[in-house]
């Protein structure tokens, strides 16, 4: 049954994403586009997908045969007379171009929204698989955008795009029957046509242009908001900043809306253009076809009726270039983000076999280095060198060193964050790859600095929930979660000592062999602090746990079984002021 379930699913991913990778490839002909029409079509060589183009075709029969009917029966009105298989005929053909249209809309629909989960779910598994050091590189908004935003837009016009592919059959089958009609009609027809084809081929450009332009900005935007709300409290206390940050914003909110506004201004003109086309081609069946044609009288209202017909899917045809315009965009946009993930994939070292560290006895670092990247032309960007470090099981290690001393990006290297550039890493002698592998980094629990609460206990066992309930009472954190953790909590209701407390807790939980803390006790009332370093240290000491805390806290420093202190990148034993002195 599993089975018969999952394979339906994973063929409608497989057409939507045909006709994603289609719609991506389509856009105005030049000279370099037009040897690429064959490996355009074979995008859709999907028999799901040919089917869907014969349920189409037979939409567009069964709307033309509609067309067919009344003008038959109207001929027959003249004629004053009455045919009840035509009526009987028009009913038939009618439901059958509803059940098709509806049909095809839906599946269409489906596959696509099926596709659109399938890159979702493909795309963040591989960004949950990049380093620290990739995920720093990439900005927020351009990962905000590939995970989530690029889609809604997609999504939303996913309706409209198909009932555009509808209606452009069903317009090259209205057309055939108005060749039929009088082939002199047509030829004005597809002259009205033709230059409203160039006329958006024209345009096509400028409107990527214009879109890619409003993407920038609206990220730029969305940058800037950001900023200001994390930075409230200094822009309330500086009201010259305030401006300055404000008038930022205005510049930018001002070009958004220009270039934006140049952008409704072209799909103004297409849709207008459209509209006054499908005029266009009833009036000059009415007031040109009589000057160079010989039709005749009885035959003009079927020919203007035929016509009249056509723009109805030319409406939907033009409301559909518009969303291909946003579609095209955002498939390239969601794409060539999963390409920059797989180019920084790509880079990584070949999976090792896991290992089990839990039991280990030693972890030695011998003369690391790393060296941050930087966007800006900095000659000397901000390395640790020749950090060398022997943490033994169960030692409780303190790192003191000034802001900007090394301290958390040292610990970033340890726990297999960052890529080291240089030096060794070993477990009980076992040399560590440069890209520690998951089987290094499970042996490391963190609530570094700039820690981050999830609003869920992932990954916890029956048995780590009960962990976490005794620490969650330990820390004194308990009453301010609800009753059932597994439902979910909000962090943001916490204070920052608060949230630092429910981070331990939940460290504590997942039981992993090395406990890191970057300045927990920073936040903490004294009583806690006290209780800190006094009782909960030395009782994870105790059971067994391996223990490295950067603090400042001298008061505690005699906690420690082994001090060490970071300047300028470097690790060095700590020296007391006497020490400083007798030196």
């Amino acid at each position: 049954m599993g089975t018969s379930n999952e394979e339906p699913a994973g063929l409608t991913a497989a057409v939507g994403d045909r006709i994603l990778r289609f719609l991506m490839r389509l856009g105005p002909v030049t000279a370099r586009r037009r040897h690429d029409w064959r490996s355009l079509v074979s995008t859709l060589e999907h028999p799901s997908v040919v089917r869907l183009g014969l349920v189409a075709l037979l939409s567009a029969a069964g709307g033309t045969g509609v067309l067919f009917l009344l003008n038959t029966e109207s001929r027959l009105v003249q004629e004053e007379d009455y045919s009840t298989l035509t009526a009987i005929g028009f009913v038939v053909l009618l439901i059958t171009y509803r059940l098709c249209q509806r049909h095809l809309i839906y599946r269409a629909s489906e596959a696509i929204e099926a596709a659109l989960h399938d890159w979702r779910q493909r795309i963040a598994a591989k960004t949950l698989r990049l380093s620290l050091r990739d995920i720093e590189d990439i900005s927020p908004g351009r990962l905000v955008d590939g995970l989530a935003r690029h889609y809604a837009p997609l999504s939303q016009s996913i309706v409209t795009l198909v009932a555009g592919v509808e209606a452009t059959i069903l317009l090259f089958f209205m057309f055939v029957y108005l060749v039929v009609l009088s082939p002199a009609a047509a030829l004005l027809t597809l002259l009205v046509a033709g230059l409203c084809v160039v006329g958006y081929m024209n345009v096509a450009a400028q409107l990527a242009d214009t879109m890619n332009d409003t993407a920038a900005l609206n990220g730029q935007l969305d940058s800037l908001s950001e900023s200001s709300i994390k930075g409230a409290k200094e822009l309330r206390l500086n009201a010259d900043k305030r401006r300055a940050v404000l008038d930022d914003m205005v510049a930018n909110s001002q070009a958004l809306y220009r270039r934006r506004s140049d952008t409704a201004r072209i799909f103004a003109e297409v849709i207008s253009s459209g509209n006054t086309a499908s005029y266009l081609m009833a009036g000059a069946v009415v007031f040109v076809l009589p000057l160079i044609s010989s039709t005749e009288k009885s035959e003009v209202a079927a020919i203007v009726m035929a016509v009249i017909f056509l723009i109805g899917p030319i409406g939907g045809l033009i409301g559909s270039l518009q969303q291909l315009s946003i579609a095209r965009f955002a498939v390239r946009s969601i794409l060539q983000f999963e390409e920059s993930v797989d180019a920084r994939l790509a880079e990584k070292e070949d999976a090792r076999v896991p290992e089990d560290f839990r039991q280990f006895e030693e972890i030695l670092l011998q003369s690391v280095c790393y060296t941050h990247r930087s966007a800006m032309d900095i000659d000397t960007p901000f390395a640790i060198t020749n950090v060398t470090l022997r943490l033994r099981r169960g030692q409780l290690l303190f790192i003191t060193g000034g802001n900007g001393s090394g301290k958390t990006t040292a610990l970033r290297v340890l726990t297999g964050l960052y890529p080291r550039d240089e030096g060794v890493i070993s477990i009980d002698g076992r040399r560590i790859a440069q890209r520690p592998d998951q089987a290094y980094r499970d042996l490391f629990a963190t609530v570094f600095s700039d820690f981050h609460v999830f609003a869920r206990p992932y990954a916890l066992s029956p048995e780590a929930m009960s962990t976490l309930e005794y620490w969650l009472n330990t820390l004194n954190i308990r009453g301010k979660l609800p009753a059932d953790l597994s439902q979910g909590f909000n962090p943001e209701a916490l204070s920052t000592g608060q949230r630092k407390r429910l981070a331990l807790a939940l460290a504590l939980a997942e039981d992993r062999p090395v406990l890191v803390l970057d300045e927990w006790a920073a936040d903490q009332d004294p009583a806690t602090r006290g209780r800190f370093y006094e009782q909960i240290l030395p009782a994870l000491q105790k059971a067994g746990k391996t223990l490295i805390v950067v603090t400042h806290d001298e008061r505690y420093f005699h906690a420690a079984d082994v001090h060490l202190h970071m300047k300028d990148g470097q690790l060095h034993a700590f020296a007391t002021p006497t020490d400083e002195v007798g030196k």
